[in-house]
C-alpha cells in the first residue's frame, strides 16, 4: 500500500510538473514558459514577463553581420542609454562573452549578457533577478535552439 501511495504521488508531481509549463516557440527557439509568466514575440525578441510585474526576461537572436561581440555589447548599451538612467560598461568573460547592468529611472535593475556565435547575436536582458532569479535561471535552462 505504501509503495501504490508513492506511485500515485510521483504520478500527481509528473502531471503537475507537465501542466506548470508550456513549451513556446519563438522561431529560432523555444523555451517552457511557466505558469504565472506570459510571453509575447516582437520581431526577434522574445519577452516573458511574470504576471505580477516583478520580473522580465528578455531573449532576442538576430544576426551579427559580422559584428564582434564587443561591438556589438558597445552598440546595444548605447542603444539603451536612451531608455535606461545608468547603463554599465560591457566587461567580457572567459568565453568573449559580455554583459553589463542598467537601471531605469525607478531604480529597477537590469542585467544583460550577450553571445555571438555561427553568425548570430543572442542579447539577454534579465529583470528582478533579486526576487525572480530562480525562476528566470530555470527559464533560461529550458532554452533549445531549433
Amino acid at each position: 500500500m505504501k509503495r501504490l501511495a508513492v506511485i500515485v504521488t510521483l504520478i500527481a508531481l509528473l502531471a503537475a510538473s507537465t501542466a506548470f509549463a508550456e513549451v513556446k516557440d519563438f522561431g529560432k527557439f523555444t523555451l517552457d514558459v511557466p505558469a504565472g509568466w506570459t510571453s509575447a514575440q516582437e520581431g526577434p525578441t522574445a519577452t516573458i514577463t511574470k504576471d505580477d510585474k516583478t520580473a522580465a526576461l528578455t531573449i532576442t537572436i538576430m544576426p551579427s553581420e559580422g559584428a564582434s561581440a564587443k561591438d556589438l555589447a558597445t552598440a546595444f548599451t548605447e542603444e539603451f542609454k536612451k531608455s535606461f538612467k545608468t547603463v554599465g560598461t560591457p566587461e567580457a568573460d572567459a568565453d568573449g562573452d559580455y554583459s553589463w547592468d542598467m537601471k531605469n529611472e525607478n531604480g529597477v535593475n537590469t542585467k544583460a549578457m550577450l553571445h555571438v556565435e555561427g553568425g548570430d547575436c543572442m542579447l539577454v536582458t534579465m529583470t528582478g533577478l533579486e526576487t525572480a532569479g530562480e525562476e528566470i535561471g530555470n527559464i533560461l535552462g529550458t532554452l533549445k535552439d531549433k
